[in-house]
């Protein structure tokens, strides 16, 4: 079988980026960055589960280059985080900002 193409509009990018599950780790990581994947797991396993998040790392990181991969120094050594990318830091704070405005219109 083939996938069925997705369409894109205007702000498919946008609409990606801010899925549940990606905005919710890129929340975590405007509060404190770098944080490590363990960090990033035990705080969101009970929103989402553990293969969600997997994947989730993966796009943020790989397909959007939201997320940067570093090493975090630990007790045992170096581990692997994520941090944000500086220019995603303007975006997330726009997107409150929206939130905020549309929640106004909503209201009245």
């Amino acid at each position: 079988m083939v996938k069925a193409e997705i369409q894109k509009d205007e702000i498919w990018a946008l609409r990606k980026v801010i899925s549940r599950p990606n905005f919710a780790v890129m929340d975590l990581l405007l509060k404190k960055s770098p944080r490590t994947t363990r960090e990033l797991y035990s705080v969101l396993e009970k929103k989402f589960t553990r293969k969600t998040l997997i994947i989730t790392l993966r796009e943020l990181s790989l397909d959007l280059n939201v997320i940067q991969p570093t090493h975090i120094r630990t007790d045992k050594g170096y581990g692997l985080g994520y941090r944000l990318n500086p220019k995603v830091k303007d975006v997330i704070k726009s997107s409150y900002k929206l939130s905020k405005v549309i929640e106004g219109v909503i209201k009245d």
